[in-house]
């Protein structure tokens, strides 16, 4: 489990907007992890202001309440890399 927090706060300290403008080698991991927690960051983390990692600290938090989309999506990131 420890390598799955450790996915999720590379996968969310990415700048995935750049990622996904630039079309790099993460583009479609960045692209299948924002849209499988995207609900995931709206349920538990609406609230948090962006910026300065408080949104990957809030979903560090929540880690073990996401739901199983998004655990795969950051799964199967952490594989491919």
């Amino acid at each position: 489990m420890k390598k799955l927090a450790w996915t999720l706060v590379a996968v969310l300290a990415l700048p995935a907007a750049a990622a996904l403008a630039q079309g790099g080698p993460h583009a479609q991991e960045a692209k299948a992890i924002l849209g499988a927690c995207k609900q995931d960051i709206k349920q538990f983390c609406s609230q948090v202001p962006p910026g300065e990692g408080r949104i990957k600290a809030c979903m560090k938090q929540h880690l073990h309440e996401l739901s199983e989309p998004c655990k795969e999506a950051l799964f199967q990131a952490w594989l491919h890399d």
